[in-house]
This record gives C-alpha cells, sequence and structure tokens, in this order.
C-alpha cells in the first residue's frame, strides 16, 4: 500500500500528493495519514483510500461521542464481508446499468464502488462523517468523481430515500443494530427491489435477515467463498426481493 499524509487542508494541486493520486485525495476528511489499497475483485482492480493504521483511529473516538452511541471506527477497516460481496455482485452481472443502488453503513465504500463501476448510481450511506468523506473519494478515485454521500441514522429510517437496489455488508455485529437495520432497509428498498446483505455468520446475526420472509419478502441464500488477507473465508449473501403490491391483491 502507497502511503500519504493528509494535511489540513490540503495543499495546492500541484503537490505531488495529487499527481500520483489525482483530485480525488482532495475529498478526503483532513487529519488522516491515508494509504491506497489495491483490491482484486472479480477480474478487476478497485483502489480505496483507507486510514493507515485503523486500529489507531479508536484513539480518536472522544468518550462523549462512545457513551453516547457506543461508536468506533469499524468503518475504517476494509472486512472480508465487503470483498465477498463486491465480488459476488460484479461476477453474477447483478447490477444493471443505470439502476439506483444505496449502500447502508457504507464505511469505505468498496461494496457501492463495485455497483458505480457496474454502471449504478450510487448513493453510499453511513452515521460517520468521516467514513463518508472516504467513500466519497474512493467513488472519485475509482470513476473519476466525487461519490454521493447522506447521512443515515437507522434508528430514524429516512423517509425520502429509496432504491431498487440496496446493498449492506457485515452491519449486523451488535444486537443493538440489528432492528434498527432491518427497518431502515425496509424503508429504503423500491417495491420491485432487490436487497444483498452480506455477512460471515455471526452467532449474533442469526436470524436477523430471515425475519424479513415472515413480512412477505423473498430472500435466497448464497455463500461466498474468498480469500483474504492471508485466510479463506465464507460469506453468506443473502437476496431479498420486495414485490410489487397489485391492486386487489
Amino acid at each position: 500500500m502507497a502511503q500519504i499524509r493528509m494535511r489540513t487542508p490540503p495543499g495546492a494541486i500541484e503537490d505531488p500528493l495529487y499527481t500520483d493520486f489525482g483530485r480525488a485525495a482532495r475529498l478526503l476528511p483532513g487529519g488522516y495519514e491515508a494509504a491506497v489499497r489495491r483490491v482484486p475483485v472479480a477480474g478487476r482492480t478497485i483502489r480505496l483510500f483507507q486510514p493507515a493504521d485503523p486500529n489507531a483511529l479508536a484513539d480518536r473516538v472522544g468518550p462523549r461521542a462512545f457513551e453516547e452511541d457506543e461508536r468506533f471506527p469499524y468503518w475504517a477497516e476494509l472486512w472480508a464481508s465487503g470483498v465477498a460481496l463486491a465480488e459476488f455482485l460484479l461476477a453474477t452481472n447483478r447490477v444493471k446499468p443505470g439502476v439506483g443502488a444505496v449502500e447502508l453503513g457504507c464505511g469505505l465504500g468498496l461494496v457501492g464502488t463495485a455497483a458505480a463501476l457496474a454502471g449504478a448510481r450510487v448513493v453510499f450511506t453511513d452515521y460517520d462523517p468521516d467514513a463518508l468523506g472516504f467513500a466519497r473519494a474512493n467513488h472519485a478515485l475509482n470513476l473519476g468523481r466525487p461519490g454521493e454521500v447522506r447521512t443515515v441514522d437507522w434508528r430514524e429510517p429516512p423517509e425520502d430515500l429509496t432504491a431498487p437496489l440496496v446493498l449492506a455488508a457485515d452491519v449486523l455485529y451488535e444486537h443493538r443494530f440489528l432492528d434498527p437495520f432491518l427497518q431502515t432497509l425496509k424503508a429504503v428498498l423500491a417495491p420491485g427491489g432487490l436487497a444483498f446483505v452480506a455477512e460471515p455468520g455471526r452467532k449474533i446475526a442469526e436470524g436477523t435477515v430471515e425475519r424479513l420472509e415472515r413480512e412477505g419478502f423473498r430472500r435466497e441464500l448464497h455463500l461466498v467463498e474468498i480469500g483474504w488477507q492471508g485466510a479463506s473465508h465464507g460469506v453468506w449473501v443473502h437476496e431479498i426481493g420486495r414485490e410489487v403490491k397489485r391492486l386487489g391483491g
């Protein structure tokens, strides 16, 4: 990984940083030492800006933020479930060019960027503003223009954001997130749309996505096996369909 150190604010456009990484680097949040990571996905390479030492970011979490929201910088790591979902979407041609898409809990934005490379118009959503900054820059790094981002708190599902394609990877890791995530997914997924939720089989998430079947959603389960960071990972991808309600039905 090539390492760069961001300044606040960034320097002039002639700085070697921008010669090497383009104007996308100017979109990154200030104050980070960042790295550019190259991720192989379905026969292509996706480049991602990432904090150089994600573990060190824990020290940046203020006590008030942790006390109120138990906020922790999980967004700064690149998880196997995100790599697997990106691979699945591109390898199976699940993304139709021109489709509107929303990534929930986008983190660094790998999944949404993969969908954008396949032609989707993506809105990246997260609760952490720095995550949105990295996702916006990573879209630009790969597609030449900033990604569209929006702050979303799952405890207050948005009423004005819907899409026929909804994506989420490794977001079901704490019990307090499970119900808010499902409510937000149902609020955002348009009738007739598809959602893809990837998770590594965490015990805490057992039965969570499956609950949607009792509410009339269609669900198919896919196992994606990938090699990531020197280990093999099996990731479950839930394909969730929302039927269109018909008059008189």
